[in-house]
């Protein structure tokens, strides 16, 4: 199983993980704190801009992420970090959607 590159520009670090793994576990194990709430995707504050090598780096929003992104008016490229899994590739977490 290929490892996907997650860099957090912000804090220029950047972490391997296997498959599955949510964007906020890939900044814990990066060392980059990173604001949350309930993680459970209802509350957004862990919403960021997120760029992907490729259009199935990241799993598809489900929801309640899906309804939160909806709720806030983020465009298509912010995501939940408490939600998003890692499918593939390299993915960069750009900042804070809402800052």
């Amino acid at each position: 199983m290929d490892l996907v590159e997650v860099h957090f520009a912000a804090a220029n670090k950047t972490v391997f993980v296997q498959p599955g793994t949510t964007l906020l576990a890939a900044a814990t194990l990066a060392g980059v704190d990173w604001p949350t709430g309930c993680t459970r995707g209802m509350c957004g504050t862990d919403a960021a801009t997120v760029v992907t090598s490729a259009p199935d780096a990241l799993d598809a929003p489900a929801e309640p992420e899906r309804g939160t992104l909806d709720r806030m008016g983020l465009p298509t490229g912010c995501r939940l970090l408490c939600s998003a899994r890692v499918r593939r590739g390299a993915v960069a977490v750009q900042g804070d959607a809402v800052g």
